[in-house]
């Protein structure tokens, strides 16, 4: 199901591009996850999502970016509402780097999830159902929860929690039986199963 919800880009996204993550040891990123995102930001999102495993690999690093960074942050970036400059934005990154590395995340979250819903995920055996639900059983991800405690203690960052909502919503409606396209019983990877209701009932009573 193609998403006909938008939002606005996160205000300091032009410091996208500056994140350094090694410096960034609290993140705990292990050498094989920071080559993980280097080669995805070097890449077409379609390169990366084009195999239903990689692409679960991918959003499970996104998601421990955003629990560890949304862990402890100064603030700085929340504050921020309005589209900043490069400028401004490197400012934000130095003043608060763990705040821009929440709005990386959400944003590359946002980002997969709309290519998920599009013609061509279709095209290619891709979709939410089998890259956010794994397994033989299509069990939603645990990491699900790093969204969660962005939009329960978001520290009153609008764009970090209404992103954060809108995408576990869309993550979540994956699931109902009358969501289900045929990319999520036709995967590449020939798993051949649908994403498991039940085991979104958890998030969901949790929203």
């Amino acid at each position: 199901m193609a998403s006909k919800l938008s939002l606005q880009p996160s205000p300091v996204a032009a410091a996208f591009r500056s994140l350094q993550w090694d410096p960034l040891s609290s993140l705990r990123l292990t050498p094989q996850e920071t080559a993980l995102l280097r080669m995805a930001e070097s890449n077409p999102i379609e390169y990366t999502l084009g195999d239903a495993r990689d692409a679960t690999m991918y959003v499970r690093v996104l998601l421990k970016l955003l629990a560890e960074a949304s862990v402890n942050v100064s603030g700085h970036v929340a504050r921020i509402t309005e589209e900043c400059s490069e400028n401004r934005a490197l400012d934000a990154l130095d003043a608060d780097p763990l705040g821009v590395v929440t709005h990386y995340a959400i944003a590359k979250l946002s980002t997969i999830i709309a290519t998920l819903s599009s013609p061509w995920a279709a095209e290619n055996g891709v979709s939410i159902g089998n890259v956010f639900y794994a397994g033989s059983e299509g069990i939603l991800i645990e990491q699900w929860k790093a969204l969660l405690r962005v939009i329960s203690k978001g520290k009153g960052d609008a764009y970090a929690q209404r992103s954060a909502a809108l995408c576990l919503a869309q993550i979540l409606v994956a699931a109902c039986p009358s969501q289900r396209g045929a990319s999520d019983t036709n995967a590449k990877d020939g798993a051949g199963r649908a994403p498991s209701y039940s085991s979104a009932i958890e998030p969901l009573e949790a929203l």
